[in-house]
């Protein structure tokens, strides 16, 4: 397939973590991915500030009391608003889940949103 017809070729990849250790993400959603080997694992979807859309790696830390999560990756991502949607930020995901071979997703944010207690706006 040419590179008109991958639209996964269109997509940017973040800066390594050592560039961008941190990022402010907006218009969140977080969904609990099932992959086509059985594996599960969350991921933070959104908009960087001055970005794109981003998809993280997998979830590994929630820290609710400040907003902010921490990735496979090592980055750390702190929540700006409440769950939201965008776009730039959904195109993103649909591109990853098939490049990544996701099987079925879930909207899980509500069960973050619930445990925030300093959300950033």
């Amino acid at each position: 397939m040419s590179d008109s017809g991958n639209l996964y070729t269109y997509i940017k990849f973040a800066d390594s973590v050592a560039i961008e250790p941190e990022a402010l993400i907006s218009h969140w959603t977080i969904y609990r991915a099932t992959f086509d080997d059985g594996d599960i694992s969350d991921h933070l979807v959104g908009l960087i500030a001055g970005k794109s859309g981003r998809t993280t790696s997998a979830i590994q830390t929630f820290r609710g009391e400040l907003g902010q999560i921490i990735t496979t990756s090592r980055r750390v991502y702190t929540l700006y608003g409440p769950p939201g949607f965008h776009e730039e930020a959904d195109f993103v995901w649909q591109k990853w889940k098939l490049n990544c071979r996701v099987i079925k997703d879930v909207n899980v944010s509500d069960q973050y949103a619930k445990q925030i207690k300093n959300n950033i706006n």
